[in-house]
Parts: structure tokens; C-alpha cells; sequence
């Protein structure tokens, strides 16, 4: 678990904590109050997810297109060279995995922020 996971933890179990006291004294209003915490900070949780996802995988992309740009220049120095045209196949096939993986990851963000 990382320090932010543990951090996110410990901040539920608080809440926990506090929304048990407020239930114990019948404070109802405060109950509403930490409920309505915890559903931001679970929102909050899943959104710093989903963005570090989403720069991970543009890391990953822009390495790909480095490798592939490279590659290239292989090529043209060696037309004839099979093992860099399949090095470049892998890596298009790879790009397209990443498109899409990319694409499903803001659609997943935009979708929670809505």
C-alpha cells in the first residue's frame, strides 16, 4: 500500500470514527455532514486515479513514438531488414493498444465527473 493509499485509509477511518460518534449522540445534520465527505473524498480518490492513469499512459505514448521515430531511421538505413520491419509492426500494434487505452481512461473521467 502506497503512502497516498495509506493516507486515503486513514482519512476514511477517521471519518468512520467521526460519523460513529455522530450516531452515538443522534446528530443527524453531522451524519448528512461526514457522508457527504466521504462521497467527496471518495470522488476526489478515483479522479487522482484516473488522472495519474491518463499521464502514465501519455508517458508510455510519447516513449512509443520515440521508439518508433527511431526505428524508423533504422529502417532507412537497412529497407531490407526484417527484424526492424516487425520491430515496427509490434510497436504500431502497441500505439493502437495505447490509443485506446488512453481514450477509455479520460472517457472513464469525464464520465465520473458528470
Amino acid at each position: 500500500m502506497t503512502l497516498n493509499n495509506k493516507q486515503t485509509a486513514l482519512c476514511i477511518d477517521d471519518y468512520l470514527d467521526l460519523y460513529l460518534l455522530a450516531k452515538e449522540i443522534k446528530d443527524e445534520t453531522w451524519q448528512q455532514e461526514i457522508l457527504a465527505a466521504l462521497k467527496t473524498q471518495q470522488s476526489r480518490s478515483f479522479e487522482e486515479k484516473q488522472c495519474a492513469l491518463v499521464q502514465e499512459i501519455w508517458e508510455d505514448f510519447k516513449q512509443l513514438n520515440e521508439d518508433i521515430s527511431f526505428t524508423y531511421r533504422l529502417i532507412q538505413e537497412e529497407p531490407t531488414n526484417e527484424q526492424f520491419q516487425a520491430k515496427l509492426r509490434k510497436l504500431r500494434e502497441r500505439r493502437i493498444t495505447l490509443s485506446r487505452e488512453l481514450y477509455l481512461a479520460k472517457k472513464q473521467y469525464v464520465e465520473h465527473t458528470q
